[in-house]
């Protein structure tokens, strides 16, 4: 029998939701070693722990930014912050626990993904291992940094964009936008997905592969879902007029790090 072919679409499906939750346990035991190997926190790990504190204490997300950068990206230190609230475990804690959950889920992701283009299992495995072994995502799985939120949501943004494509799902597209605002505001680079979002759906009305009609809902359904994402994360953030008035900061920062250095 083909690797491809299992005897029902429910066994298919029970099979497949087996093999995930195996990926997952492999993945997050994977990164267990490696944090009992090597406990020690990174310097970024550290800084975002204490920004996490200072929030907790204050109250106030603008407490962070003060002297300090113009804008935070929020996700992952909100997260952060929440769960230190609600448990009552301190931040380190809420941190590593936040960063092995969405470590270990990125293999499985990649796994489906594979196993979308492939339709092999055998090849969505290996490439599930692959990740699950991958050095860097495994030092990344077990620091509480903003790299493990941008990759988790942008790996899951990659595979529901192409089930939108697939599908012509006018709810899958509203879905990437959630994830790329969650992307985006866990490290802004998440945002260079945004006109590659505009290109395949442009390149779908070339191809005719959807009408002008559904490409504009589509488009809709994505600026909408981008837009209560983002929303959200103000929200969590307490956002107000304070946000605007660093616009200008923002700018004379950026080009602040842009200027060569003087001799």
């Amino acid at each position: 029998m083909p690797d491809t072919c299992l005897p029902s679409k429910n066994s298919r499906r029970h099979a497949l939701l087996c093999i995930g939750i195996l990926i997952y346990a492999a993945a997050l035991l994977t990164r267990l070693g490696k944090l009992l190997i090597d406990p020690s926190l990174v310097r970024d790990a550290a800084l975002y722990l204490n920004w996490v504190n200072s929030w907790v204490e204050t109250g106030d997300f603008y407490f962070l930014v003060l002297g300090k950068a113009p804008f935070v990206p929020p996700v992952s230190l909100w997260s952060i912050k929440t769960l230190v609230e609600l448990t009552g475990v301190d931040a380190e804690t809420a941190g590593r626990t936040l960063a092995l959950f969405l470590g270990s889920l990125v293999p499985v992701v990649g796994f489906f993904f594979a196993l979308r283009f492939t339709r092999s299992i055998r090849i969505a495995l290996v490439s599930a291992l692959i990740l699950i072994v991958h050095p860097r995502l495994v030092e990344f799985s077990v620091q509480p940094i903003r790299e493990n939120w941008y990759v988790f949501f942008s790996a899951a943004f990659l595979f529901v964009l192409c089930e939108a494509v697939r599908e012509s799902a006018v709810m899958k597209w509203g879905a990437c936008g959630v994830f790329l605002a969650l992307s985006a505001f866990s490290r802004f680079e998440g945002m260079e997905f945004a006109p590659v979002t505009a290109l395949v759906l442009l390149a779908l009305f070339c191809f005719k592969k959807i009408s002008l009609k559904e490409m504009l809902l589509s488009g809709l359904a994505f600026c909408l879902g981008f837009g209560v994402a983002s929303l959200f994360v103000m929200w969590s953030v307490d956002f107000d007029y304070r946000f605007f008035s660093r616009i200008r900061l923002f700018t004379g920062w950026m080009l602040h790090i842009v200027q060569p250095v003087q001799p």
